[in-house]
């Protein structure tokens, strides 16, 4: 690898350019657009690979001020390179293993067998275990391991509704840990067994993407209402904790065929079998299900999950916790999104912090309770 950069122009006018920068055993592609011939470069911009934008993330004030002090782009690009090197050089180390490391875990993947091995990292400091259950479940067991193993403990993961805290002894090796995630899985056949016919049968509105680690479930009944559970792993097929949401006027009669229907309860039954029948439903079912009869989602915002800004990913967020408690109507609303709603109309009245208004679908009279911090 060339130890200088290089710098080649794209254009004949000479107002851009890609530059070859070895940094530290490294090689980057840099793009310099918009150059002017004899102006210093601080309108000029810069593009460059994914590696190299996160590596100067933070660091974007300095580049810009590299470029307002560079003339040409060969100034700057001994400018880039020097930044660089001191970002690398701040870096934390990785330290490798020792060559005995590599050997011993060449050999406990051989013991396994190579069908166990779903992924490795290029420093075999990483490694995810693959194994089928007798139900030809796949599971995946992800072990990071410490530059010291076997002395040290590995770090271990599983999609398993319980962590598992693995027993380990100075000396062990991988098939032990293998074993100890297999003999957990077993513990767990029923449960999931129960979860995947509930996710088969009926509406899930919640997780949206369940893994076999998830215990809650909220079940779409039809007419804007739901009913969440979440399971015992180690007992699946008892009563798990419930609550609906909906108009009390829709919920109501269920809350009360649930209290009175216990007897009716069969534990060699699946869970989703025992709730219809103990509930006299039929949950709807995303393949023939009316989606307007089922939506949860805000009939203001028109969003299931209300993100705040400080989440970002698609399974956080705020849902709809509030409903139109007219039973004829009994559409979902985020309690923000109601308050805010309700603050923009003339006709609301408001008493310390609760307001009084109209539902914006039906408007049946509401009432909420807001936060002004």
């Amino acid at each position: 690898m060339a130890t200088v950069p290089t710098v080649l122009p794209l254009n004949v006018d000479f107002t851009a350019y890609q530059v070859l920068l070895p940094v530290k055993g490294k090689e980057f592609v840099v793009g310099v657009h918009n150059v002017e011939a004899g102006k210093s470069l601080s309108v000029a911009k810069i593009d460059c690979c994914s590696e190299l934008r996160k590596l100067l993330t933070g660091f974007e004030h300095i580049i810009q001020e590299r470029l307002n002090q560079s003339m040409d782009v060969a100034t700057f690009v001994e400018e880039l390179k020097d930044v660089l090197e001191h970002i690398l050089l701040a870096q934390p180390q990785v330290k490798l293993p020792p060559a005995a490391f590599y050997g011993r875990i060449y050999s406990e993947i051989e013991e396994i067998g190579w069908e166990h091995i779903a992924w490795v990292a290029p420093t075999f400091m990483s490694i995810h275990l693959r194994f089928f259950d007798r139900a030809i479940r796949e599971h995946l067991v992800q072990i990071q391991l410490s530059p010291d193993y076997p002395e040290r403990e590995p770090s271990c993961n599983a999609d398993l509704p319980i962590a598992l805290e693995i027993q380990w002894r100075a000396g062990g090796r991988l098939k032990d840990i293998l074993s100890q995630f297999e003999q957990a899985a077993e513990k767990y056949q029923d449960f999931w067994t129960v979860m995947e016919d509930i996710d088969k049968h009926v509406w899930v509105m919640e997780p949206e993407h369940p893994s076999r680690s998830n215990c809650f479930r909220r079940i779409a009944l039809g007419g804007h209402c739901s009913l969440c559970i979440t399971v015992e792993p180690f007992s699946p097929r008892m009563l798990p904790e419930y609550r609906f949401f909906g108009s009390d006027t829709a919920v109501d009669p269920l809350r009360l065929r649930m209290s009175n229907n216990m007897d009716c309860w069969k534990l060699e039954r699946l869970l989703r079998e025992n709730l219809e029948d103990v509930l006299g439903i039929t949950f709807p079912s995303p393949q023939d299900s009316d989606r307007d009869d089922v939506s949860s989602e805000c009939i203001i915002c028109y969003s299931y999950r209300l993100l705040d800004g400080k989440e970002g990913a698609s399974e956080k967020g705020s849902v709809p916790d509030r409903v139109c408690d007219n039973g004829s109507c009994g559409r979902p609303f985020h309690t923000s999104c109601l308050a805010e709603w309700l603050r923009s109309l003339p006709t609301t009245r408001q008493s310390f912090d609760v307001l009084f208004g109209a539902c914006p679908h039906c408007s049946h009279p509401v009432i909420v309770k807001c936060s002004f911090s």
